[in-house]
Parts: C-alpha cells; sequence; structure tokens
C-alpha cells in the first residue's frame, strides 16, 4: 500500500495525482490519498508538491528554480517527493516516475506496460523548447483529439493549436480535457473565411477595412472570453500567395492588425503572433521586405512550405538557403523585440508527406539540434489527415493515418522536450523490434526523397500524376519509386489479407504494432504501384 501526499487543491494536481493513483492500480498497487489538511507525514510515501510549496518546506536542503514546465523527483530512504514548477510539470513528473518505477511508455495512443524493471527514478528535467505541440486541422474527431491530448501530455507536450472552425465544432468535447492537464491552446490558423463570410481575398479585405476589423476581432475576443483555456491567437491569411505590389502594404498592415488584437486580448491573458509563411510559393510572404520592422507586441511563427526532408535545413540549395536566411533573419529582430519565435514543421502533415509517408527519424534529430542552435523558442508539428481524392479506391480511404502519423509524432513530441534520441530510438526498438525499426532507418533515406518534387510540382505532388500536365519529372520520379518498390518487396514481410480485411482507418487500437507495421508497409508498396502507373500512362485510380 502506498501513501499519496499533496498540497493544493488546483484542477492540474488533483488531476496527476488521480493519473498516479489510476497507473499504480493497474500495475497491482492500491494507494491512500491524502491532503496536507489531513496527513501524517511520517506515513507518506510519495509527496506531489510545486516547487515553491516544496522551497519552503521542513525537507528542503537545497531550494530548487526549475524552469516553465521542469520537474525534479527525489528518492530517499523509500520516499519519493515529485516536484514541479507548476501544476502541469507534475502531471509530466508522475508519468515520468511511472515509466521508470512500473514499466509504462506511451509511444503510439494506447498506454502500455511492458516487462517493468525497477530503477531510478530522481531526476531533474527541464524542456529543451518553451513551446512543444500538435497543430491539428480539419480532424474533425474529438475522440481521436482526446487521445492525442492524453498522448500529448505523457510525452512532454504542452501547447495544442486548433483553427478557429474546428475549435467551434469540438471544443465542448475536448476543453475539459485540456483544463485538468493544464495544457495551453492556440486558436488561429486560416480561419478567416470562418470569421468572414465572404468571397475573396478576406486578408487583403480585412487589413483596408477598419469597420471590419473591428468586427473580427470582438468575436475572436468572445470566443476567447468562452474558453479560458486559450492562451494564444495566431490568426493567418488565406493559404495563397500575395504579389509583390501588394506584400509592401501586406505584411505591415497585418502586424498591425495583430497588434491591434493583442491589445483587446490583453485583459484576458491572451497572447498573439503572426505568421510569415510562404503561402502559394510566395516568398515575399515568408522574407521580411526592407522597412517592415518585427512588432514590440506580437509573436512570430514562421512556416516555411516547400522542404525537401531528405535534407538538413543548411542544405545548400539556392531555396533551403534562402529559406534559412529569412528564418535567422526573424529570428534576429524578435530577439531585438523580446518576442517569441516559433518554428512550425509539417512532420505529420499527410497533405504535404502523403500516404508515401516517410519516417523522419534521424531528419527530426538534425533539425531539433539546428533549431536550437539558432535559438528557436519553440516547434509545432502539424498534423493533417490523409487527403481522400473523390475517385479514391476503398483501399485508400481506410488508410490509417492516425497511427502512421505517429510513427513521427513520438519522435517529435521526446526531442522537443529534450529527450536524447537514442533513449527515445531504444523505446522504438523495444515497441516495433529491432529489424522493424531498421528498416524504419532505411526507408526514411529512400522514401524521404520525394518531398522534393512538391516544389517543382505545385500546387501537384508526387502522388498526383493526373494533376501534372508537363512530365519533365517523370523519369526520376519513376526511378525513385522503382528503387522504393525493390525495397519493400525485398526488406518487408508481405501483409496478411485476412488481417487486411478487417483492417479499417480507425481500428489500429486493435492490432499489435508490429501488424500496424505490416499494414503500414503495404499501404505504401501500393501507394508506390499506383503511382509508378499514373507516372507511365496507365491508371492511377486510388492515389492521392
Amino acid at each position: 500500500m502506498k501513501t499519496i501526499l499533496y498540497f493544493n487543491d488546483h484542477v492540474t494536481t488533483l488531476f496527476a495525482v488521480e493519473e498516479l493513483r489510476r497507473l499504480f492500480r493497474s500495475a497491482g498497487i492500491e494507494t491512500v490519498i491524502h491532503s496536507d489538511g489531513a496527513a501524517n507525514y511520517e506515513q507518506a510515501n510519495i509527496y506531489m508538491m510545486l516547487e515553491k510549496e516544496y522551497n519552503s518546506s521542513e525537507w528542503c536542503a537545497d531550494p530548487f528554480a526549475l524552469k516553465k514546465d521542469g520537474f525534479a523527483i527525489i528518492e530517499e530512504e523509500g520516499q519519493v517527493w515529485i516536484i514541479g514548477k507548476e501544476e502541469r510539470s507534475l502531471l509530466y513528473g508522475v508519468y515520468v516516475f511511472c515509466a521508470k518505477k512500473l514499466g509504462y511508455s506511451w509511444i503510439q495512443l494506447n498506454e502500455e506496460r511492458q516487462n517493468p524493471s525497477p530503477q531510478s527514478a530522481a531526476c531533474l528535467e527541464e524542456p529543451l523548447f518553451k513551446r512543444r505541440g500538435n497543430i491539428i486541422e480539419t480532424v474533425d474527431d474529438p475522440i481521436y483529439i482526446n487521445l492525442l491530448i492524453d498522448w500529448g501530455v505523457k510525452n512532454g507536450l504542452n501547447e495544442f493549436f486548433f483553427t478557429f472552425f474546428l475549435w467551434d465544432k469540438i471544443h465542448k468535447y475536448v476543453e475539459g480535457e485540456l483544463v485538468k492537464r493544464g495544457v495551453n491552446v492556440t486558436l488561429g490558423g486560416h480561419s478567416l473565411a470562418f470569421l468572414i463570410r465572404e468571397k475573396g481575398n478576406k486578408a487583403l479585405h480585412l487589413l483596408k477595412d477598419s469597420s471590419l476589423q473591428e468586427q473580427v476581432i470582438r468575436r475572436i475576443v468572445d470566443i476567447c472570453r468562452e474558453s479560458e483555456v486559450v492562451t494564444r491567437v495566431s490568426l493567418w491569411p488565406e493559404d495563397v500567395g500575395i504579389d509583390k505590389e501588394e506584400n509592401a502594404e501586406f505584411m505591415p498592415a497585418y502586424i498591425a492588425f495583430s497588434e491591434k488584437l493583442k491589445a483587446s486580448l490583453t485583459s484576458l491573458n491572451v497572447e498573439v503572433e503572426h505568421i510569415v509563411y510562404n503561402a502559394g510559393l510566395e516568398w515575399n510572404m515568408l522574407e521580411r521586405i526592407s522597412g517592415t520592422e518585427a512588432s514590440r507586441e506580437a509573436d512570430v511563427l514562421y512556416a516555411y512550405w516547400g522542404r525537401d526532408y531528405s535534407q538538413s535545413i543548411h542544405h545548400s540549395t539556392p531555396e533551403q538557403k534562402r529559406a534559412v536566411a529569412s528564418l535567422i533573419d526573424w529570428r534576429t529582430e524578435t530577439a531585438k523585440t523580446e518576442r517569441s519565435f516559433t518554428v512550425l514543421e509539417y512532420y505529420s502533415d499527410h497533405f504535404m508527406l502523403s500516404e508515401l509517408f516517410p519516417p523522419l527519424l534521424s531528419r527530426m534529430k538534425e533539425d531539433i539540434a539546428d533549431y536550437k542552435k539558432l535559438k528557436v523558442d519553440g516547434i509545432l508539428n502539424l498534423i493533417v489527415p490523409c487527403h481522400i481524392k473523390p475517385h479514391s479506391s476503398e483501399g485508400t480511404a481506410d488508410y490509417p493515418w492516425k497511427w502512421i502519423h505517429q510513427l513521427n509524432n513520438f519522435i517529435f513530441a521526446g526531442l522537443s522536450w529534450g529527450k536524447e534520441y537514442s533513449v527515445l530510438a531504444d523505446a522504438y526498438r523495444t515497441s516495433l523490434g529491432e529489424k522493424y525499426f531498421s528498416i524504419l532507418l532505411e526507408l526514411e533515406i529512400i522514401m524521404a526523397k520525394h518531398t522534393a518534387w512538391n516544389v517543382p510540382l505545385f500546387p501537384a505532388r508526387v502522388v498526383d500524376p493526373e494533376k501534372v500536365k508537363e512530365i519533365h519529372h517523370s523519369q526520376e520520379i519513376v526511378s525513385f519509386l522503382d528503387e522504393m518498390i525493390d525495397f519493400l518487396e525485398k526488406h518487408t514481410p508481405v501483409g496478411s489479407e485476412d488481417l487486411l480485411a478487417i483492417q479499417n482507418k480507425d481500428n489500429y487500437c486493435s492490432f499489435t504494432n508490429e501488424e500496424m507495421l505490416l499494414i503500414y508497409f503495404d499501404y505504401v508498396k501500393k501507394a508506390a504501384l499506383k503511382c509508378k502507373r499514373g507516372w507511365m500512362g496507365g491508371d492511377a485510380d486510388g492515389l492521392q
């Protein structure tokens, strides 16, 4: 029997206590719970305390000065102290404690407990980046989103970003899960169509019409007031380019609007950021043009669409050199104004990466180190479902993207917290097996190369041969697909037809990780074969 003692009644503290009790019970250990007011300190085994509570307690010999989200675990003569900078970090501490002592792991969305071999839980952990989260677009599935929120906090994420129109649909189903975990919520994205119901370039109209700005700001303020969990607004222009003549006025006006919005949200303690993003491959929306000053009020979100994910952010191609120069420029300017600078990455975007979805384990390892050196404050990973074309076959419609995107999301979450890549890789080996983990690393080298064609084929991708009129790249693409198909046929087992017959896009929890990998290999192989037929002039039905 374990005795757990807690020292405040904050909703997230109570949830952390509840989670510790639940995880102990699932491991066959019962607990007794006491609050500080009804405590017998001599009987307590586990003390759950905020840093300020511990530092002023009788047990404190050396006060802590943890960073935000940081926690410490102390083990001494059979007693344990889980100490958090704030309530959310108590929850992080609970999950790390249970992983080390009870053998829990949270690689996929379902909770696992494998071969527990208790080890010392004593540690002090602080996050590598201040913002670590998922951006969720077009995922009208609150059950899945709640699973993702639960999984995300267990893996150290502290933010979930929703478009306004998605939040309007699902917030009443997910808000409670966010509140009790103390998670930060950002609202925004390409949501002007939701806030302004009109045709045409809504961003240009908004920035030229002060009365419309007031209308939009009032609506945003009302939404934020109704949902106290919202901590940031990040409203983006439409996903279309702005020509050079318009851009000379666009970015300063967009920044001015963001500052105006920030002033209206100050009393609600809601931050505001603006995006710099090459919408429609327009560089003038990513690069800071001469005379445009960084805001002293609004933060910056940097999003470069068009990366070749087989190469680093410091790759020598003209486009990548230009992109990283823009990143460094905005980071330098935001540092001068003491504003936050966050990078948006597309590691789980099934539109950009398509159903030829590459593991990006080594790429993320290098990226995270590069972004830290560049003093980036936060990294957000975009989650977009697999885009199903109207003529797609039923097989493509069953593509299990919710499981597959976690191949990258797990590594992203761990690296953005600051965990060693080797530790995360070992967890994958344990969960997936050495053979399959090695296959994923080799697949990354081959498969990530298809992202290099996203810009030359824009707005099509490699999986869109039917949309491409010019065929200058067809032979190169076919050679790439041959390499991929050849590797899959030689190195991956054939999936069971009986297994595939019962699989659908939402029942991934019904299968083992090994079975899901076989399903993933099968979908990738079939997609590559269909894609090859399309580029060779055959039937590409079912491709995205």
